[in-house]
């Protein structure tokens, strides 16, 4: 058995991506089968154990149309550690005729063991281009959150959650302009020098390094939670924002 995990943000690309490598390797969608986490009927946030011995079942039948079959984990980084320890054991004693495809939204979701076992595919992200005005746009908010009351952040996430495709995409570049005001932080936070002169300056550059970061931690876990899970959106971004108060 050969195991890959397929790495890239947008899940329709790496779901796109496994199925066009079954595809080559001219497997029938008869022999390829799905892992989800089940969400209608458990409202599942995870893969657990239980989900890989189900798998497990199926992994060791002979392929019915194709000489290989191929088992595909979809969103594969929400498998808890006990089911991708329990995943390790598939990995070290392969099934003949089988491929293994774990698709991700990063490879830091899985153990090193697990790693260690596959073959990593990185797909390559398409840029998102953001305008001038956008730009202005999303560093005013950046800049003001601070200073935004409660109400004002009840508001921005009731418009943000009219429609949630827009959304998601509001907090991608919204992302982007908060990872690029942190590094300009570092940056300037490198070339001050420790001189009394510029003590003061210097803190304040922590302090709004420390800040960008918690920003930025913060969308990025919103971002994965609104784009993996079927959450209520204004509840999520509602969460998001009251907890940077």
């Amino acid at each position: 058995m050969t195991s890959f995990i397929i790495v890239a943000k947008d899940k329709d690309k790496r779901l796109a991506y496994a199925r066009d490598y079954c595809t080559k390797l001219s497997i029938d969608p008869f022999d390829i089968t799905l892992i989800e986490r089940d969400i209608e009927t458990k409202g599942a946030h995870s893969i657990g154990i239980e989900d890989v011995k189900n798998m497990q079942k199926k992994i060791f039948l002979k392929p019915f149309k194709s000489k290989t079959k191929a088992i595909v984990i979809e969103e594969s980084h929400l498998l808890t550690n006990e089911a991708q320890n329990a995943l390790l054991k598939v990995l070290e004693e392969p099934p003949m005729h089988t491929i293994l495809l774990l698709t991700a939204d990063t490879k830091e979701a899985f153990l090193p063991t697990i790693i260690s076992r596959c073959k990593v595919i990185e797909l390559e992200e398409e840029k998102v281009a953001i305008s001038e005005k956008e730009l202005a746009e999303y560093r005013d908010f950046i800049n003001n959150l601070p200073k935004l009351s409660i109400g004002e952040r009840l508001k921005k996430a009731e418009t943000l959650a009219k429609d949630k495709e827009k959304g998601v995409e509001w907090i991608s570049k919204l992302i982007l302009v908060a990872r690029e005001n942190a590094l300009n932080n570092v940056i300037l936070g490198r070339s001050e020098t420790t001189t009394p002169e510029s003590h003061n300056g210097t803190d304040s550059g922590r302090a709004s390094l420390a800040r960008m970061t918690k920003y930025l931690r913060a969308f990025q876990s919103l971002h994965t939670t609104l784009k993996t899970t079927n959450v209520n959106p204004r509840f999520a971004i509602e969460n998001t924002l009251l907890s940077l108060l």
